[in-house]
C-alpha cells in the first residue's frame, strides 16, 4: 500500500541533555518487567520561539524513576529533546488537523524519539532496555493546559 505523508514535517530534533544512572537492588529474584512497571514517569513540554515562519519548536522532558524521593532499584533515566516542526501549506489543511498536527503529533513524535533514545541507552545495561510504555498524549495535553491556566 501506498504511504501518503503528513502535512507535519520533523525539520530537526536533537538530544538536549540525558543521565542515566544504574541503582543496584539489594534484593534478588525479581521480575525485571514488573520492576519496569514501577517506575514512575514524569513528562514535560513546552513551546519555544522559531526564527522560521510557520514552525513550531517543541521542547520535552522525560523522567523516568528520576524524582525526589528515594528511587527503585535498576534504571534511573532522564532525557530531553528539542524538535523543530513545520506544517506544509498550512493555509489549506483544516484549522482542526492543524491543530492536531501542531499539538497532538508534535509531542507524540517528541515521546517516541526519546522512547527510542532511552531504549538505546539501556540496552546494554544490567536489565536490558527499558522501552517507556505508551503515553496517553491526550491527557498529557489537558493537563498542560490546567498548570498553564492555574499559572495565568
Amino acid at each position: 500500500m501506498k504511504a501518503k505523508f503528513s502535512p507535519l514535517q520533523l525539520l530537526d530534533f536533537k538530544l538536549l541533555e540525558s543521565h542515566y544512572e544504574f541503582i543496584v537492588p539489594e534484593e534478588e529474584g525479581f521480575n525485571v518487567k514488573d520492576l519496569f512497571q514501577s517506575y514512575s514517569v514524569d513528562i514535560d513540554f513546552g513551546m519555544g520561539k522559531t526564527d522560521g515562519e510557520g514552525e513550531i519548536q517543541l521542547f520535552t522532558k522525560i523522567e523516568v524513576n528520576f524524582g525526589k524521593k528515594k528511587s527503585l532499584p535498576g534504571y534511573k533515566l532522564m532525557v530531553e529533546g528539542g524538535g523543530t516542526f513545520r506544517i506544509q501549506d498550512p493555509e489549506n489543511v483544516d484549522e482542526g488537523l492543524r491543530n492536531n498536527l501542531s499539538q497532538f503529533s508534535t509531542l507524540n513524535m517528541m515521546i517516541n524519539n526519546l522512547r527510542n533514545i532511552m531504549y538505546q541507552i539501556t540496552n546494554l545495561g544490567p536489565m536490558g532496555g527499558y522501552l517507556l510504555p505508551p503515553i496517553d498524549i491526550s491527557q498529557l495535553l489537558r493537563d498542560k493546559a490546567g498548570e498553564l491556566e492555574k499559572e495565568s
